[in-house]
């Protein structure tokens, strides 16, 4: 599955990727938003995941917002995916049972964000995006993928904070 292409980005098929990461985007979301919720109602409103983020968010200050989508939709993406899904994964992979390795790289990709709150989200998506790579063997969907969450929760945030 994973070959000697370079953490198999796949960038001869951009087309395909675009389709595979909305497909992974459109499964993986109501079970995570299902997750969300769930934690809601059971643990009471985990607040923000970083404080940072209130602030310019609040702050309405162009420069801020454009620095803050910019490394939200684009750079965090593309590290996380590379260091969770390009490294760490396929390590796993060969170590571990394969589900073995699904569950510990998306309980680290969860646990990474330090937020205990969006733990059971963040895990969950971290196992979709995880089932994506094994399922294309290319890292490409993955990054678009979490680009696209990244940028509904950042709209979406960006509406609330009104």
């Amino acid at each position: 599955l994973f070959t000697n292409d370079l953490f198999q980005w796949g960038f001869n098929s951009i087309p395909r990727s675009v389709l595979d990461a909305l497909k992974g985007w459109l499964m993986v979301m109501p079970f995570v938003l299902l997750i969300s919720w769930l934690t809601t109602f059971f643990f009471g409103d985990p607040g923000g995941s970083n404080p940072l983020l209130e602030m310019v968010l609040s702050s309405k200050n162009f420069s801020a917002l454009a620095v803050l989508l910019i490394t939200t939709v684009l750079v965090a993406p593309v590290f996380e995916e590379f260091v969770f899904r390009g490294v760490l994964l396929p390590v796993l992979d060969k170590e571990q049972n394969r589900v073995i390795a699904i569950i510990i790289s998306a309980l680290i990709f969860a646990l990474a964000h330090l937020s205990v709150g969006e733990t059971p989200p963040l895990f969950v998506l971290g196992i979709g995006l995880a089932l994506l790579r094994l399922s294309t063997g290319r890292l490409l969907p993955c990054v678009m993928m979490h680009s696209l969450w990244n940028a509904f929760t950042f709209t979406n945030l960006l509406i609330l904070s009104g």
